[in-house]
């Protein structure tokens, strides 16, 4: 757009008029505009605030309310906030200083482990148009950061964001932090991110979670003006109360995690299975039975893989980074595992780092946590794609997903599935989602260029997998196929094209199912199944996604069961808390899917084809006897409830 002067002189321009082009230029996105608009308001003496209230959040409230209506997208949506970064960067400093009507501070970041940020990102954008002060952290912040942050700007809020769930539990160890230092009662605390539900924000002492952005920023506002004052809140007699307050808390609470509850149920469920053995002589191997449902054959019973993957090393024993870096550990964890807790499968996840790091980018690997990239590579053009040998992070997983086959196959006769990134997954690990997502508006070709590039690795990799013979099925992570991130064309632009045109050839020429997981939460199913010729999809089900597209067995198995067998949806955020209560949830949540799955198998003519999962990866710090839970009830249950289908 140009800035219109309604054919007046260049300083005739009304406020009003003013403000209304700032607003267009922040839905537009054009920063140059934003600029010379911003300069204007200076040169004119207009208030700077009110120019940043009318215009410049008027603008992100416009953007914002098409977002949550479907008609614009996360790119869109970053776009529009970097011209209102622009203007506010512009403003700010003129802003007239009054301590009485100070904005908000609050800090903002997505927890250690996880990279991803776009989520965190949209959060900041609409609190920064409601007026708050963001103190943005980025991505994998190191837990202690956000407690000597809080303390160092006094804070009103703190934000916290995550995508995978392997994080979530860095959420809880925050707040035990600042219950520690006294500084729990001096803000708020809020919680985010797809796997994020109110009960387990409420379970780890935060005050909210919301759904999206907009939900997150209307309760702040809400909630913040409840707040006592920032300088009793902050004063060091309050602290020290506060101290004393918590500490009979957290002395029970350290007492309980000094145990290693992961190693300590891999103990007990080892100590049963010695002494009774399984408990229960089945029809079908594991092997059988999941090829069988994958077609859609009679089975015994469903097929049960809890997506039990890290976790599994407390078997071995062995640390997250053993089992990431050592083929030996992957394999022990991979067949102790399988072995003790008699599944059905299991799916080789390390990270989502492998491919990316391999192009270029760094790996953090923590001793007992998911490994995470970091790094990212500055410029597009030096993305060069290796050769998948000896050196690579691919090769090591193919080597070791090798050996876990073997040894799976031979002694418990249990499939070994392979698993690595998909296109833009990759590139978005490499570069940082917030970036790539960005640039597919405002740079698109140079972005088109590297996915190809990481397109063109990811069919490699797949390649070496089937040339060894490493895996009894390839599964790839697809992630962004979502339509609250991108749109249906979008998501084909900048990723499904790839896979479609380079990466699913691939699995045809040698004779292989496509199967992909994807914990996102409203899916381009229509791409990622019917165009792609999906035969295996394990879904994340988000019950508050409902209205925005996140579906449930009771959709997807009508509408895609002739091609796809679905794989899901069981809350893994729920296999963290083996109380009694909690395992009796677990045990009543998979009777409740298990039973509704075979109810819609059986409504819509098919006989099998379901396998009963969580919809995402079970955190690497969960004990082992939530996943038995899951199995078990399906062991128990499944084949008289099978007999319905006939």
């Amino acid at each position: 757009m140009a800035i219109e002067n309604e054919n007046q002189g260049a300083d005739a321009i009304s406020e009003e008029e003013l403000f209304r082009q700032m607003a267009e230029a922040v839905v537009d996105g054009d920063d140059e505009i934003i600029e010379e608009l911003a300069n204007r308001v200076l040169e004119l003496n207009i208030d700077p605030y009110t120019a940043i209230v009318e215009g410049l959040t008027k603008g992100m409230s416009i953007v914002s309310d098409m977002y949550e209506n479907g008609k614009a997208f996360v790119p869109n949506l970053m776009v529009s906030a970097g011209a209102m970064y622009e203007g506010l960067d512009i403003l700010s400093p003129y802003l007239k200083s009054d301590s009485t009507n100070k904005p908000s501070k609050i800090i903002i970041g997505t927890v250690e482990g996880d990279v991803h940020d776009i989520g965190k990102n949209l959060v900041k954008t609409m609190m920064t148009a409601a007026g708050f002060d963001m103190i943005d952290l980025g991505s994998d912040v190191p837990l202690s950061s956000f407690v000597s942050s809080a303390r160092d700007q006094k804070a009103d809020a703190i934000s916290m964001s995550t995508l995978m769930t392997t994080t979530m539990p860095g959420m809880e160890k925050v707040i035990e932090q600042l219950k520690e230092e006294g500084l729990r009662d001096s803000l708020l605390v809020m919680v985010g991110g797809a796997p994020i539900n109110a009960d387990y924000a409420a379970k780890i002492g935060a005050d909210a979670t919301r759904d999206d952005a907009s939900a997150a920023t209307e309760w702040l506002k809400g909630a913040i003006v409840e707040l006592p004052d920032a300088d009793l809140r902050w004063s060091e007699k309050q602290i020290s109360l506060n101290k004393v307050k918590y500490k009979e808390e957290l002395a029970k609470k350290g007492t309980v995690e000094a145990v290693d509850i992961g190693l300590e149920t891999a103990k007990a469920i080892i100590e049963e299975f010695e002494s009774v053995g399984v408990k229960t002589k089945e029809s079908m191997t594991h092997a059988d039975r999941t090829v069988s449902a994958m077609s859609d054959k009679k089975v015994d019973r469903l097929p049960v893989y809890p997506l039990a993957c890290g976790v599994l090393r407390k078997f071995a024993p062995v640390t997250y980074k053993e089992y990431a870096t050592n083929e030996d550990a992957f394999v022990q964890s991979a067949y102790l595992g399988s072995k003790y807790l008699d599944l059905d499968m299991f799916v080789g996840l390390i990270d989502l780092s492998i491919t990316s790091a391999d192009l270029g980018c760094g790996v953090k690997f923590p001793e007992e946590d998911t490994p995470s990239s970091e790094g990212h590579l500055e410029d597009y053009e030096k993305i060069e794609v290796p050769e998948v040998k000896e050196g690579t992070r691919a090769y090591e997983l193919i080597k070791a997903t090798k050996l876990a086959k073997a040894k799976l196959n031979s002694e418990l006769a249990t499939p070994m599935v392979g698993f690595h990134e998909g296109p833009l997954l990759t590139l978005t690990q490499l570069m940082g989602a917030s970036r790539v997502l960005g640039d597919m508006n405002t740079n698109p070709d140079v972005v088109l260029k590297a996915v190809d590039k990481c397109a063109d690795y990811v069919a490699e990799v797949s390649r070496a997998f089937f040339e060894e013979d490493a895996c009894d099925a390839l599964c790839i992570d697809n992630l962004w196929s979502n339509n609250v991130i991108m749109g249906q064309d979008d998501y084909w632009k900048f990723d499904g094209q790839f896979v479609y045109n380079k990466h699913v050839p691939v699995f045809k020429e040698y004779n292989q199912p496509y199967i992909i997981h994807n914990c996102a939460d409203a899916v381009h199913y229509d791409i990622q199944i019917s165009k792609f010729g999906t035969a295996l999809y394990s879904y994340a089900y988000y019950p508050s996604g409902k209205g925005k597209g996140s579906y449930s067995y009771d959709e997807l198995i009508p509408k895609y069961g002739k091609t796809c067998c679905m794989m899901g949806e069981v809350d893994p955020i729920q296999f963290l808390d083996n109380s009694p209560e909690g395992i009796q949830k677990i045990r009543n949540d998979t009777e409740s899917n298990l039973r509704g799955a075979i109810q819609a198998l059986k409504e819509n003519g098919f006989q099998s084809k379901y396998v009963m999962s969580t919809g995402c990866e079970i955190p690497p710090g969960a004990p082992l006897d939530t996943s038995k839970a899951m199995v078990d009830v399906v062991k128990e249950l499944g084949p008289e409830l099978q007999k319905m289908i006939g």
